[in-house]
């Protein structure tokens, strides 16, 4: 649960831009149904033990949602709506765990752009590759680690 709650801090740190604009926040759950929050102003979110904590604009307290029963979290201004992650080429690492090579395979693209982070945020290894290419690991210790490939994360484990 506590790798949970570090991938997401880790995917909300890489990816979340902030504007001056209403920004909004939707969580969506497993079981597909959604829950918004407007965090524009004095909004903000974090995470405490295994909970995602969301503070909404004009709320003393905070929501809190266990991080094992979130899908997804989009952010929203009020031009646009953007998912973080969508995995639209089909991209999959794999063999995962692995002790040595991985590898990325995806339906349309040929090249990609690898960044190697650990779970405390160090990047720990990058390269520009080929689809299916092999990705020597390794020289990196065993762990937990966040793959982002051409702005999609996976999360491997390097035994």
């Amino acid at each position: 649960m506590k790798q949970m709650k570090l991938f997401l801090s880790f995917l909300l740190l890489l990816s979340v831009s902030f504007s001056l604009a209403q920004t909004g926040v939707v969580v969506t759950y497993y079981d597909n149904s959604t829950q918004g929050f407007n965090v524009s102003t004095s909004g903000k979110l974090y995470f405490s033990n295994d909970n995602l904590n969301i503070k909404a604009d004009g709320s003393a307290t905070p929501t809190s949602i266990p991080v094992s029963i979130i899908r997804k979290v989009t952010f929203s201004n009020t031009l646009s709506t953007t998912t973080f992650g969508e995995n639209d080429n089909h991209m999959v690492l794999f063999p995962n765990p692995s002790s040595d090579i991985i590898r990325i395979s995806a339906d349309t693209i040929e090249n990609l752009e690898v960044n190697i982070y650990a779970m405390t945020g160090q990047l720990v290894q990058k390269g520009s590759y080929t689809v299916n290419q092999d990705i020597d690991i390794s020289g990196i210790p065993p762990g937990l680690y966040l793959v982002q490939a051409n702005n999609i994360t996976f999360k491997f484990v390097k035994k």
